[in-house]
């Protein structure tokens, strides 16, 4: 289970000088984090400064004296160690810690160690530190020594392939720690919510990979839960700098949690009034890819056209692609600015896939009790349509098609990847041919999307009054109905 022990290290340190902009656990998401609804479930003694300080998403302050500290601090002259349990904001494998003594000179903790534990949400935690019930503590991080007022990131040389909601961080005998930062990965819900759900959220397992620019507010900040709040500057949005460049834009790219069929994109510039974009367009794709920039077969399409953005709004535009499954989604603002929160709300491609097998079941148990009471008829059923697809790249000589077979209707096409993104307006790449071209562009053309009944988007914008700004960008369309397609890309 997890980390296996040895006499080598299990761990090293990541950024020895604390001076690098970026480390080997920059990609990875702070599952301790008060911003994703982590919480210090019991300490064994705050007397100098409460546990929940750990968790906190803002840097650690130097103000306060020997009675409140921005930290955790405990009482002196402990016989063997304290400790906090904290439950994990979303259960994930671990990567590394951050522990954080700035603030603290003289009174901070001899040693470290950390242990991690998976266990229901509201296990109780006894006097001495453990769970309630048959669950057992793993070491993910031995004693070690610990500096006063600097960062210690230490990076575990093979994140744990177990999972963790619940660590425990003993501090050897007493002392002090500033911030705990626990570095991950979010894995799925062992209880994956049905419905339209966001799949840009942190806590579905949402990365934000990539971005233009993140000097004035990190892009991580773009898919924590909740909206943001002036008073945390750290977790307040997605932030770039000023530009004085004609036709600039900045932009950061979201891998969802899990490919799903997209219904509604929400844009929210609360605490940016007058930093907020001029405008913003939302763009997405599919691949298997991590990082799409990686994948040159993987196309952007434009589901949110270029739109106004205003001040302290949260901007709701209905995309309603429910035929089209993404894994990724790029926001680009014009020029720079900031946003604070990105969802993107959709139903998950393995719910439609359950969904359709089990509509596929039923319609096979009704066939039989129809034969059993003999009345299946001689007249066979009529085939479906098929459609097929195909663009043709010159350079590459790759031909994708999309090939409807006879299938039983099920309410949402199953997930393949893409080619043609019905409904979706694309952004062609510069190396097709021109008849390739017209093709591509006739897919996603106004006239074609409305002959074959697709829609853009609708904006919603919220105003102080309570009403509701709204513009649509494109025809509404009607839902297919007893009509699917198994696609192979």
């Amino acid at each position: 289970m997890g980390n296996t022990q040895s006499s080598l290290p299990t761990y090293y340190n990541a950024d020895p000088n604390n001076e690098s902009y970026t480390n080997a656990l920059s990609d990875y998401v702070d599952l301790a984090s008060a911003a994703i609804g982590a919480k210090v479930v019991k300490a064994s003694n705050e007397r100098f400064g409460a546990a929940r300080n750990l968790i906190k998403a803002s840097q650690p302050s130097k103000d306060g004296d020997d009675e409140k500290m921005d930290a955790w601090v405990t009482r002196r002259h402990n016989p063997e160690a304290d400790w906090a349990v904290i439950q994990l904001g979303s259960s994930g494998t671990i990567a590394g810690f951050d522990i954080d003594t700035r603030g603290l000179d003289g009174e901070h903790a001899a040693q470290v160690s950390i242990q991690g534990c998976l266990a229901p949400a509201g296990t109780r935690v006894n006097s001495s530190g453990d769970l309630s019930g048959s669950h057992e503590w793993q070491e993910l991080l031995p004693a070690v020594e610990i500096a006063a007022n600097s960062r210690h990131l230490l990076a575990l040389w093979t994140p744990t392939k177990d999972e963790f909601n619940h660590v425990r961080v003993s501090l050897h005998p007493d002392g002090g720690v500033s911030r705990l930062r626990v570095y991950g990965t979010v894995t799925k819900p062992h209880e994956a919510p049905v419905g339209e759900t966001d799949l840009a959220s942190v806590n579905a397992g949402a990365r934000v990979i990539l971005a233009s620019d993140e000097k004035l507010g990190a892009k991580s900040n773009l898919i924590l839960p909740g909206r943001a709040t002036p008073d945390s500057s750290e977790t307040q949005g997605w932030k770039t700098r000023r530009t004085h460049t004609a036709d600039h834009s900045d932009w950061a790219i979201v891998r969802l949690g899990e490919p799903g069929f997209l219904t509604r994109i929400e844009l929210d510039t609360h605490t940016y009034d007058g930093d907020q974009p001029v405008s913003a367009a939302v763009q997405a794709c599919y691949t298997d890819v991590a990082n799409p920039e990686r994948d040159p077969e993987c196309f952007w399409y434009q589901i949110v056209p270029r739109t106004e953005l205003n001040a302290n709004r949260l901007h709701r535009i209905d995309v309603s692609l429910n035929d089209v499954p993404f894994s990724h989604i790029r926001l680009v603002i014009y020029p720079d600015g900031g946003v604070s929160r990105i969802r993107a709300y959709g139903q998950r491609v393995q719910e439609i896939e359950k969904e359709a097998a089990r509509e596929d079941a039923e319609a096979a148990a009704e066939a039989l009790l129809a034969v059993e009471a003999g009345l299946d008829g001689a007249t066979p059923p009529p085939a479906e349509e098929t459609e097929t697809v195909r663009v043709v790249v010159t350079e590459t000589v790759k031909t994708k098609e999309v090939d409807n077979h006879n299938v039983r209707s099920s309410p949402r096409k199953k997930a393949a990847k893409p080619s043609s993104k019905h409904g979706a307006e694309a952004l062609p790449p510069a190396g097709f041919s021109s008849p390739s071209r017209e093709i591509l562009q006739g897919l996603t053309s106004p006239v074609a999307a409305k002959r074959r009944g697709r829609t853009s988007s609708r904006a919603e914008d919220d105003t102080d009054d309570g009403s509701i700004n709204t513009a649509d960008s494109g025809a509404k369309r009607s839902r297919r109905k007893g009509k699917s397609r198994k696609a192979a890309a």
